[in-house]
């Protein structure tokens, strides 16, 4: 790999140990990759950052670094942890021991003495990270949240790998990240195309055609996706699962994504409205569930109003609990509307900083089920233990 001589200095020491391991790992990376050489980032967003995920091990590797002097060379942020900071009982269930929440609080520590901004969300560009730090078309970034990297790419333009937790946090301190994937143009162009219906598809419509396009999409490109998606809650939800069900780090979506497809495609690919219903009917509730939840990734203002508008519209209550999981920021934007105290006043519990996802809400609710229109949180949670349905956001007020 071309090294130029600053990152040839950074490797030697000249900068710290701790930038000089950083751009060793994201070299040796690059490397096994055949990278040919490093690109320079402007922003960093780190994923795995939650206890409950990594541990007293993930504990010690990111303090470690703090130990060593590490400083993010670039402005960086940071995904959802185990609990809500301002309220412990927000996750129905948990039972969070002293030591836990030391070790949660730890982390937080150490990777804001290294210049993180805290702001706990799986979904960045809803808190105008973009604006603040003037992320455009074509920069380049380093994120380890797999739904913002798809996001990142396939609606802002803006150009990540999934980089993973570690790797994100090793190109946050040297600033720096290896030239490969899907920050190269020619890997950006689609070859595949997969037409759908013609119809409006919901958040979770649009999660079951991201689990069918994972499912049988084998291109090194990424796919172009001709489909309608109802809003961009749906949109949202489509490329989380992309990044769920498979390993896809992007979407061409016709008329949305800010790059040109180039006229490439040398495959076409048809999918009905039928073949997304009959998986969908498969994830359905049969009666009765314990929790309806939204907020996976973290939901975004519209998103909130519309489903507390559709709540406020049910006229009778079943014993359901409701939870909605977004951002600090979100919530703050909420409740100078008068939004939260809606929502509170018809019992939605609502989740800041976490979800039921990277909590240890899986851990303590095995007996309970949930219903969600997110296909990223039915995947997981099925996956712990929990008994997860998928249901259309229309659907969603019928369970409570």
């Amino acid at each position: 790999m071309f090294l130029d001589s600053e990152e040839e200095r950074i490797l030697e020491g000249y900068e710290g140990e701790a930038k000089a391991r950083a751009l060793k790992v994201i070299v040796k990376v690059g490397e096994s990759l055949g990278a040919s050489r490093l690109i320079k980032i402007k922003h960093a967003h780190i994923s795995g950052v939650s206890y409950e995920n990594i541990g007293d091990s993930g504990l010690e590797f990111i303090n470690n670094f703090r130990l060593l002097g590490a400083k993010f060379s670039v402005p960086t942020t940071i995904n959802p942890i185990s609990y809500d900071l301002l309220d412990y009982n927000s996750i129905y269930g948990l039972k969070l021991s002293r030591e836990y929440i030391r070790a949660q609080e730890l982390i937080l520590r150490a990777l804001e003495d290294m210049g993180a901004e805290l702001i706990l969300t799986c979904t960045p560009y809803y808190t105008r990270i973009p604006e603040r730090y003037n992320l455009k078309v074509g920069d380049h970034v380093a994120w380890g949240e797999s739904s913002a990297v798809a996001y990142a790419n396939s609606i802002l333009g803006i150009r990540s790998n999934r980089e993973g937790g570690p790797l994100a946090l090793m190109a946050a301190i040297a600033g720096r990240t290896y030239y490969y994937g899907m920050h190269i143009d020619e890997e950006r162009i689609p070859r595949v195309e997969y037409i759908v219906e013609s119809i409006m598809l919901d958040e979770a419509e649009a999660g079951v055609l991201g689990e069918i396009i994972a499912g049988i999409h084998r291109d090194s490109r990424p796919p172009l996706v001709n489909a309608l998606f109802k809003n961009n809650p749906s949109i949202k939800e489509f490329l989380a699962a992309i990044s769920t069900a498979g390993d896809l780090a992007m979407a061409h979506i016709r008329g949305i994504t800010p790059e040109d497809p180039r006229g490439e495609i040398s495959e076409r690919v048809n999918i009905t409205i039928r073949d997304i219903e009959r998986l969908l009917e498969e994830r359905s509730p049969i009666g009765d569930v314990d929790i309806v939840y939204i907020g996976c990734p973290h939901a975004s203002l519209d998103e909130f109003k519309t489903f507390i508008r559709m709540l406020e519209e049910k006229h009778s209550r079943g014993k359901a609990r409701i939870i909605v999981s977004m951002s600090r920021s979100v919530f703050m934007e909420a409740l100078s509307i008068g939004l939260v105290e809606r929502a509170q006043n018809i019992g939605v519990s609502i989740v800041r900083d976490s979800c039921l996802i990277v909590s240890p809400f899986s851990r303590f609710n095995r007996d309970v089920s949930v219903v969600t229109n997110s296909y990223k949180a039915y995947y997981y949670l099925s996956r712990r233990g929990v008994k997860a349905y998928l249901a259309r956001t229309r659907d969603l007020a019928k369970y409570i």
